[in-house]
């Protein structure tokens, strides 16, 4: 439920803001671990230094006692309480201390096990708290071949190592909450900047419901381009669409007048009942023709790329099986040539009602012949329709195509198929046109550009 009420923005906002507190997280933590590790490694090295120091310094004598002089290279061995200390033991016996200790008893046996000369642990001295003791075990052989075992132990006060791993934690953390709190800022900056295009869609769509703009406008990124594109083009299918609705509904309610007012004067006249039904079926039929034709003319799709490409050859060889069996006692003969399929983004009803009009007129009016070519001629797709029968007269060309052109003014011989063939071309934004066939009748020629 979340994360549907969530925007767009404050998923990415949220999702970046996690994983950049995981990932300093995560770093604090490795750097932290890192920075103990080796403060222990320091340590443990100091205080081997410490006795390899206090070694270099001891005299043995042959009877075992150890000389260590007043002055230590290390000057806080000699410092009371400095919280470095030093001893040398012999079994239980203590035979050195530094002066730092003040006859404290710091860790005795302290052993080291194993095959290891030394040992490392924690120790704790009273009203001092814990130190970190390194016990390091020593053989030395007198003159007379007599050995003498030794334990050096060196205690360091454990706070002051923990007060350098807690400096370290505060300064860490000082300098990574810092960091991650710009680059968060710096992440609503980037993330506002990178989602400004998105806002000018939304705030542009709402434009166009609130009826201040028709289409997308602005100038938007590559990667938007595509998908403002589309929505560009359903918004322009769709207002011309309405379009169509309303001067189709217009067209039709002005055609109506013409028969109903002669239906309604013939009512008002004395014409015999035989005359009087047939003039209105006469009438009626006309309206039946105007109401099938300015629907036709209104449900007409329009060109457009999101449409699913339509096979021209699969749709002219299905009419020309048709057409063939309808006007077979013409016995016509046909040429359909088209070099390789061409599939067009147009709806498949409209192409059948175009070419279908626009064959069934050719196959009407041909004496035995009808030729079909379908070619590309640049970015526009070219249709060809031929036959060899009487033909239009020059002077009608435009008379019979003519865009808008009430249905009870068009030429006899032609019906309303060309008129709807037009319109579907026209909402395509092509062009239909009309020229004498080299075959002796009309050639009809139907161009689209390629959406």
């Amino acid at each position: 439920m979340l994360s549907k009420k969530l925007s767009f923005r404050n998923r990415l906002l949220l999702a970046v803001s996690l994983v950049l507190i995981a990932f300093l997280g995560l770093s604090a933590f490795s750097l932290n671990n890192a920075f103990k590790a080796s403060a222990d490694k320091a340590q443990h090295q100091r205080l081997q230094n410490y006795v390899y120091s206090i070694l270099s310094a001891a005299e043995f004598s042959n009877s075992g006692l150890v000389t260590m002089p007043e002055k230590l290279a290390e000057p806080e061995l000699s410092i009371p309480n400095s919280g470095l200390y030093a001893q040398i033991s012999t079994g239980q016996n203590i035979i050195w201390q530094s002066a730092s200790t003040l006859g404290r008893f710091l860790a005795l046996p302290v052993q080291p096990k194993g095959s290891s000369n030394e040992q490392i642990s924690i120790i704790t001295i009273e009203n001092e708290g814990k130190f970190t003791d390194l016990a390091y075990a020593i053989v030395w052989e007198n003159d007379f071949g007599q050995e003498f075992k030794y334990t050096i132990n060196i205690a360091e006060a454990l706070s002051t190592l923990e007060q350098e791993k807690a400096e370290f934690q505060r300064s860490l953390w000082y300098w990574l909450g810092g960091t991650g709190l710009m680059l968060l800022i710096a992440q609503v900056f980037i993330l506002n900047w990178s989602l400004r295009p998105l806002n000018d869609v939304s705030n542009d769509l709402n434009a166009i419901k609130s009826g201040d703009k028709r289409r997308l406008s602005k100038d938007y990124p590559v990667e938007l381009n595509q998908l403002t594109q589309n929505i560009n083009i359903l918004l322009d299918h769709e207002y011309s669409r309405r379009e169509r609705y309303k001067n189709s509904l217009a067209d039709l309610a002005h055609s109506l007048k013409t028969p109903l007012a002669v239906l309604r004067g013939e009512f008002d006249s004395n014409t015999q009942i035989s005359e009087l039904r047939a003039t209105a079926n006469e009438q009626l039929n006309r309206i039946s023709d105007l109401v099938d034709y300015q629907l036709q003319r209104a449900s007409t799709e329009g060109q457009s790329s999101l449409q699913a490409p339509v096979s021209l050859g699969k749709v002219i060889d299905k009419i020309l099986k048709s057409l063939n069996k309808v006007y077979l006692s013409k016995n016509i003969r046909y040429q359909f040539n088209m070099e390789q399929d061409i599939f067009v983004h147009a709806d498949e009803g409209d192409m059948y009602e175009l070419l279908g009009n626009l064959l069934d007129n050719a196959y009407k009016y041909c004496n035995n012949q009808v030729d079909i070519l379908v070619q590309w001629r640049s970015d526009v797709l070219e249709i060809v329709i031929d036959d060899n029968g009487q033909g239009v007269p020059q002077q009608e060309y435009e008379a019979i195509l003519k865009r808008g052109k009430r249905v009870d003014t068009q030429v006899d011989g032609h019906g309303l198929g060309l008129a709807i063939a037009n319109d579907i071309v026209n909402a395509y934004q092509g062009k239909l046109s009309l020229k004498q066939s080299p075959i002796g009748g009309a050639r009809f020629i139907i161009q689209l550009l390629k959406s």
